[in-house]
């Protein structure tokens, strides 16, 4: 029991994170490579962490603590998650803005069409998450987590990460207001220039202005992805910090 406790316990937690975490959760990972790296690293860290409690004997006590286990890798995971889909969204919002939301496409790690800034600024995300060091670090925070056993934060803990989600809001709106504002001016001029020659038709012309300029300026601010990228992920770091049961 004692032998199973320290793998088992690693284990769930580690499945907990490979549900909901970036990169490791991505749809495009067999299942059968999730289940044997999960595996592999929770043999690795029940070789390392010390003070471990055995399997209990009670299969009351022995399912909800494993549910527990796997619902605290899960919120893990969905912490740094928001990182990626912070990006995202700014990339959503700039294809509403510029009207270019109509192009979309099948995305397999979404349940359904998806817009092509949405992919292309998920896939901008993912690569600066990874650049930032973001899975090292939440695998890090993983086992870090059984510093005290394998209790869990207080539930108060859990309801601090709500406040994430102003976090995700307004770092996705900062990403794409230059694309909002451009947008705006665009507008604006088109509107004006057709009160005083009606004759030019709106759609042919300012359509494809405002689609030429949205993406001219998104262009240009693809370096501000890395920065953005790594402050998001200190700051999903330190909510992390929050939610282990020692701090």
């Amino acid at each position: 029991m004692l032998w199973l406790g320290h793998f088992l316990w690693p284990f769930l937690r580690i499945t907990g994170l490979f549900l909901t975490a970036p990169l490791y959760g991505s749809s495009m990972i067999p299942s059968t490579i999730k289940a044997l790296l999960a595996a592999a690293f929770a043999a690795a860290l029940a070789m390392w962490l010390p003070n471990l409690p055995p399997f209990p004997g009670n299969p009351f006590s022995a399912i909800y603590t494993g549910i527990t286990q796997i619902a605290f890798g899960a919120l893990m995971g969905m912490t740094m998650h928001i990182v990626i889909a912070a990006i995202a969204c700014a990339g959503e919002i700039a294809g509403l803005a510029m009207g270019l939301s109509f192009a979309e496409l099948q995305f397999r790690e979404a349940g359904g069409p998806t817009p092509v800034l949405y992919d292309i600024m998920l896939w901008a995300g993912l690569l600066g998450f990874m650049a930032a060091g973001g899975p090292v670090w939440i695998f890090a925070a993983l086992a870090h987590s059984f510093a005290h056993g394998v209790g869990v934060a207080p539930l108060s803990s859990w309801g601090d990460l709500a406040g994430l989600g102003g976090t995700l809001f307004s770092a996705a709106l900062g990403l794409a207001l230059p694309v909002v504002a451009v947008s705006l001016c665009v507008n604006l001029t088109v509107g004006l220039t057709t009160i005083f020659a009606p004759s030019i038709n709106l759609l042919s012309i300012g359509f494809p202005l405002l689609i030429l300029a949205g993406l001219w300026v998104m262009a240009a601010s693809i370096p501000a992805i890395g920065p953005a990228a790594e402050h998001l992920t200190t700051t999903g770091m330190d909510a992390l910090g929050v939610l282990l049961a020692h701090g």
